[in-house]
């Protein structure tokens, strides 16, 4: 994949961390935070970026949304997102 995909696939994710971290104790914006990360998931596919799809994968299985009830998952999920962002800044360097 070349920079210029990167750093889309890198702003995408930025987006998506922000919609994380303000989705707190509301389910619909949980549940948009996992549309769009489903998205950004199909995204990494099309590119064939297949070792962040994965992560990607691994983050979305352990994400929920519930109604009336904290996310169980939010820390871990927070840190999966950073992980990512440090994976899409390694593959900037590198490209």
């Amino acid at each position: 994949m070349d920079r210029e995909n990167w750093l889309k696939m890198q702003r995408e994710l930025s987006e998506l961390y922000k919609l994380h971290e303000n989705s707190v104790s509301d389910a619909g914006k949980c549940r948009n935070f996992n549309s769009r990360a489903s998205l950004f998931l199909e995204k990494l596919e099309d590119l064939q970026a297949y070792d962040i799809a994965d992560r990607v994968m691994d983050l979305l299985a352990g994400c929920s949304p519930k109604d009336f009830s904290p996310c169980e998952n939010r820390q871990c999920t927070k840190s999966s997102l950073e992980r990512l962002q440090h994976r899409i800044r390694e593959k900037l360097e590198t490209s």
